[in-house]
């Protein structure tokens, strides 16, 4: 049996300190040696990969922005924009909803990928409540989510699109036979676990994750993916 290990990175592979142990760095390498094959997927931007490629020394097919873009080596193999008009209707709907919405949008090369809503002077703990707000108000436009720790920021990408829109076309090109195990720990990852053949998240996760994992590995801190990978490698 061949295996598709979609991981997210902040909270699943990388710990707060956006590091990764000794041993998650080679289990990683040992995996995909071994013939396991690893895809990243993160609500990251473009410009936030490199330090991840180094500290992991792996630098595989990586769905970002929440599955807006998919790379290899800085390269587009998939790109799923907003568009001009959706984004500045999203913003007057939730400047008229709340006035503290502080927002901006990620830019790659000419293309939107996400609008970003920060509401700096909310605790991060309501962050799921204004996440139902947002879909409430411009959910038709808009795919609204959150991943931050520490804040509150709902991020918003195109229309339908999430990490498992990318991952879905990714494995029909690249792995069709392969069964596609998820690992993620926030509500960006939702989709891409439902998605999954074997999904799983992380002892550290959002609640809202239980519920649709069959499997709760340990968080970064104490290697839960190293452990996934090595168990993989050694059936490969």
């Amino acid at each position: 049996m061949s295996y598709l290990v979609a991981t997210d990175l902040d909270g699943t592979l990388l710990r707060r300190d956006f590091t990764v142990s000794a041993r998650t760095r080679r289990a990683l390498q040992d995996a995909v040696a071994a013939g396991v094959d690893v895809v990243y997927a993160t609500g990251r931007p473009p410009r936030w990969l490199p330090e991840v490629y180094e500290v992991t020394g792996l630098s595989p097919v990586t769905v970002c922005a929440n599955g807006a873009l998919t790379l290899l080596d800085d390269e587009p193999l998939d790109i799923k924009a907003i568009p001009a008009d959706i984004v500045e209707e999203v913003r007057e709907l939730l400047a008229e909803h709340r006035t503290d919405f502080v927002m901006h949008t990620e830019q790659w090369r000419g293309h939107t990928l996400k609008i970003l809503a920060a509401l700096p002077e909310v605790d991060h703990e309501q962050a799921d409540d204004v996440l139902q707000e947002v879909r409430a108000v411009a959910g038709h436009l808009v795919e609204p989510t959150h991943s931050a720790y520490g804040r509150l920021l709902i991020e918003m990408g195109p229309s339908g699109v999430t990490k498992a829109h990318a991952l879905q076309r990714l494995r029909e090109q690249r792995w069709p036979g392969a069964t596609l195990i998820a690992v993620g720990d926030m509500p960006n990852d939702e989709a891409m676990l439902r998605a999954a053949d074997l999904p799983m998240t992380v002892a550290t996760g959002h609640p809202w994750l239980r519920d649709v994992a069959g499997r709760v590995l340990p968080g970064p801190d104490d290697d839960g993916l190293a452990q996934l990978l090595e168990e993989l490698a050694k059936r490969a």
